[in-house]
């Protein structure tokens, strides 16, 4: 099935019941992101149980590809609902993944488990993306950027829900520093609630001094300093910059939700590249594209790190993520460990 349009919000709400799996894919990594926890809730009360959910990257199929198959097929230790997460960041599996989703539409009993992809930006010609838009229990869902309205109506509607309102310069201000991926504009708008104290204070508004002192500008800078040093192999300022952060109370989620959409434009370049695409062409073909004040960083990190490293380095980021799930998870020593490893390596490779 292709879901688009209007369509989307309504089968995300209400999903099929016959239902076996969909394939999340665009450029908005973010809004992938959103829409594949939105719906993985509505496929397991418990998607955090290391018992009745298997993540998989796209280079765990790379030497076995019928593992997809094998995790789909088996069953539940407890009975519940068993789901696999892939994360697809390239395709060289492609054909072997589309025939295991043509088996499972046809022969729908073999499926234990359900299915959530999430994958960057498909043609209309890749193998996997046309598997799911023409099986009938399986289904493909686009994921591009917001427009500048959509946003906007996000942010007033979101700030509305904690009594909040915002002037209209503020808001003309603030949408495009927030444009191109939904999972830091909503860390930025959340962290923008908290500002305002959670609306406990009547008449509490946004304005454009908000704006200056706290969105993207002010906690951008040092969350991309923290990102930067850390895949750059720089240790000791990665280390002083997550030191700052954490001192100038910066969510340690939007920090690791930084780290893996880094993380993921690098995989989705490197993609690029073993295309045979050069690495500026790469980054240009990025959306949004690189910052120009981050192309010599994100071009050295492209040279450090290797596709499988980074693989492993967004299923640690995953991983990580769960463990901030967890009540009462040491969240500042949980990324603070990731981010010395991740330095540590890029530091051995530099």
């Amino acid at each position: 099935m292709k879901i688009t349009g209007s369509r989307v919000s309504a089968f995300l709400n209400n999903p099929p019941g016959d239902l076996i799996g969909v394939l999340f894919f665009g450029p908005d990594r973010g809004l992938v992101k959103e829409r594949a926890e939105g719906l993985i809730k509505k496929f397991s009360d418990n998607p955090d149980d290391a018992f009745s959910s298997t993540i998989l990257t796209a280079d765990d199929l790379s030497g076995d590809p019928a593992r997809l198959a094998d995790e789909m097929s088996a069953l539940s230790m407890f009975g519940d609902q068993r789901l696999v997460r892939l994360r697809l960041d390239h395709e060289r599996n492609g054909a072997a993944i589309s025939k295991i989703i043509k088996e499972l539409d046809v022969n729908p009993d073999k499926a234990a488990a359900k299915l959530v992809i999430e994958a960057g930006d498909m043609t209309p010609r890749s193998t996997v993306r046309k598997a799911f838009e023409a099986a009938g229990r399986f289904a493909a869902v686009g994921c591009y950027a917001d427009s500048a309205a959509d946003l906007a109506n996000m942010i007033r509607r979101t700030l509305t829900e904690s009594a909040i309102d915002i002037e209209r310069d503020a808001l003309d201000m603030w949408v495009p520093l927030l444009m191109g991926d939904r999972i830091m504009a909503r860390g930025e708008i959340e962290k923008m609630i908290l500002y305002k104290g959670f609306g406990e204070v009547a008449g509490a508004k946004v304005t454009i001094s908000d704006i200056k002192e706290l969105a993207a500008g002010a906690q951008a800078a040092s969350i991309d300093d923290i990102i930067m040093s850390a895949m750059s192999g720089q240790t000791a300022k990665a280390d002083d910059a997550f030191k700052r952060a954490i001192a100038g109370k910066v969510n340690i989620a939007v920090i690791l939700l930084s780290l893996q959409r880094h993380i993921s434009r690098l995989l989705e370049a490197s993609a690029h590249m073993q295309s045979g695409e050069r690495a500026e062409g790469a980054m240009k073909s990025l959306r949004p594209p690189v910052f120009f004040s981050q192309q010599q960083h994100f071009k050295n990190h492209l040279r450090i790190w290797p596709g499988r490293a980074l693989n492993n380095a967004l299923s640690e980021t995953l991983k990580a993520e769960q463990q901030l799930k967890s009540a009462g998870a040491p969240g500042e020593a949980i990324v603070g460990r990731i981010l010395l490893t991740l330095a540590g390596f890029a530091e051995k490779r530099r």
